[in-house]
């Protein structure tokens, strides 16, 4: 039989199972400690304040990070076209270093670096991207009515920091305000009660931003009487392609209802109404016709004002300047005429009607340099000289003239600039190249032919004797005949009648280059002409033509 004590001994057991209790405690200690240090890393990682960019309000943008820990490393920019951007990043504010236009969308990136205990938690870098987008601003109203005295004032859609101001005469202004705003004057009075006036006015909203296109802001007197403003100014210049624009001080259809100016002579375009108070001719083609004055009658008077006190006008007119010299000669080397091309500074003139009608008075700059490396000494001359150009001139518009059908006269015709223009925009060269004679009086005489850079021919002619010389200088052909019949007197009296005389180029009164029978040449013979053996003057004909230029010299 198994005895069982009255009182078990339990300091046996006791040990381990108290040793498993404090184990077990210290488990659950550890396991809350670490929920609790994840949940609490979790939690500054949750709550802690991100970096953020924001549209600045006279930066581009502004940077907002953690008070403590954090510093921005680096800031970029970029475009919509991904051109880069310059920027400083200044006490938060990231500002350009360069003119940016309004409503430009920019793309800005700012990296964040953390020291190391906040970067432990929450992360050593970080970076953000923003895009934004430029403020821009627009004219309110681009018709004022300020009252006599008192300055001009224009509103804009948003608060300015710049505007600029040019006023007609040309003076420019540029206003800088410490503080944006909407209303601003424009540094000009109105002058009395019976003035308006005009000037551009361009504003934007940041100081660092470029100022946009200018806008026109016209300004009239208060009151019942109409009153128009006209550009350009009646009685002035105007050029082919610029548009007639007639800004009214009440809106058009109730002063002028559907009844429009007309213009005469009369022009090819169309009129327009860009808003309520402006009425608008723009011209198509080449334009008001060069040299001419235009003539615009309104349906009724009405006050126009012109830099003093109002008048009434019913017509209004303005003067087409003719086209300039200058121009004439470029297309006539564009268009193969001269023996020397032109080369425009710049940009060519571009071959739409508008802009060739513009060049027409205002033409480009460039520069001339010869055709052919062989040009002929004399030639040369002709271009260097000053007496020489304008026959070489003449001569090329002799030549164009003959080669359009039009009357041959040499002159810089309206007429013969119209179909130069024409020609240029329709790509048409001269087609028989540039020819060029020079006869030497000096024994044995000669005739030299050039066409196109290259010696044709040289043969011996005869030039008049002493008593009916060959006049010196150079003359372009007016006459060009494959035979013809010449008379005239003699030196002793008597007339001579020769018919059938071949290849026959007159040059100067009746001297004229042509093929005659003599038994010799190379001394004078004729009585003013230039005589070529007629096999001779046949291979010369094909090469001369109305506007060659023929230079007899000693």
């Amino acid at each position: 039989m198994k005895l069982v004590p009255l009182f078990p001994d339990r300091s046996a057991a006791a040990t381990p199972r108290k040793r498993s209790n404090k184990l077990l405690l210290a488990a659950v200690f550890l396991g809350v400690l670490a929920s609790l240090l994840v949940g609490g890393l979790a939690a500054v990682r949750h709550y802690w304040p991100p970096a953020r960019i924001e549209l600045g309000s006279s930066a581009l943008a502004r940077v907002q990070i953690a008070r403590y820990g954090e510093y921005v490393a680096a800031v970029s920019a970029v475009d919509s076209k991904g051109r880069p951007v310059r920027v400083t990043l200044r006490g938060g504010q990231i500002e350009p270093d360069q003119s940016l236009p309004g409503a430009t969308k920019v793309t800005v990136t700012v990296t964040v670096r953390r020291s190391q205990w906040v970067g432990w938690l929450v992360g050593a870098t970080e970076q953000v991207q923003t895009i934004v987008r430029t403020p821009a601003t627009y004219l309110a109203d681009q018709i004022v009515y300020p009252n006599p005295g008192k300055p001009v004032q224009v509103r804009f859609s948003s608060r300015v920091k710049v505007v600029s101001v040019r006023r007609p005469d040309g003076t420019n202004t540029q206003l800088t305000f410490r503080h944006p705003r909407r209303v601003v004057s424009i540094g000009i009075l109105a002058s009395g009660a019976d003035s308006g006036g005009t000037a551009l006015v361009a504003g934007a909203p940041r100081s660092w931003e470029s100022l946009p296109d200018p806008v026109r802001v016209d300004w009239f007197p208060p009151g019942p009487t109409p009153q128009v403003l006209v550009r350009p100014a009646r009685s002035s210049k105007i050029v082919p392609s610029a548009p007639i624009v007639l800004t009214f001080s009440r809106p058009v259809g109730e002063l002028l209802g559907r009844v429009r100016p007309t213009l005469k002579p009369r022009v090819k375009g169309s009129w327009t109404l860009p808003n309520d108070h402006t009425l608008v001719f723009t011209p198509s083609g080449l334009g008001f016709p060069l040299g001419r004055r235009i003539h615009l009658r309104l349906p009724e008077p009405i006050d126009v004002i012109s830099g003093a006190d109002p008048s009434p006008f019913r017509t209004l007119t303005w003067q087409v300047p003719r086209p300039s010299p200058l121009r004439t000669k470029e297309l006539l080397a564009e268009l193969g005429y001269l023996p020397v091309e032109w080369t425009p500074a710049g940009h060519a003139v571009r071959l739409t009607p508008g802009a060739q009608a513009r060049a027409a008075v205002a033409p480009p700059n460039g520069t001339f340099g010869w055709r052919y490396p062989q040009t002929p000494v004399a030639l040369k001359g002709l271009w260097s000289s000053a007496s020489g150009r304008p026959t070489l001139i003449r001569g090329a518009i002799m030549a164009f003239q003959d080669m359009h059908g039009m009357p041959v006269d040499g002159y810089p015709s309206l007429t013969v600039f119209r179909a130069l223009v024409r020609d240029e925009l329709a790509g048409r060269q001269a087609r028989r190249g540039y020819s060029y004679v020079f006869v030497s009086e000096s024994l044995p005489q000669t005739l030299t032919l050039w066409h196109a850079g290259q010696v044709i021919l040289r043969t011996p002619v005869n030039t008049g004797i002493s008593s009916r010389p060959t006049a010196l200088g150079t003359y372009p052909v007016y006459a060009h005949l494959v035979a013809t019949t010449m008379q005239g007197t003699n030196p002793d009296g008597s007339h001579y009648d020769d018919p059938g005389v071949p290849w026959v180029n007159y040059f100067n009164g009746g001297d004229a280059v042509h093929g005659f029978p003599r038994y010799g040449y190379g001394w004078p013979q004729s009585l003013g002409c230039v005589e070529a053996p007629i096999p001779t003057a046949g291979r010369i004909f094909p090469y001369v033509n109305i506007g060659t230029l023929v230079t007899v010299a000693a």
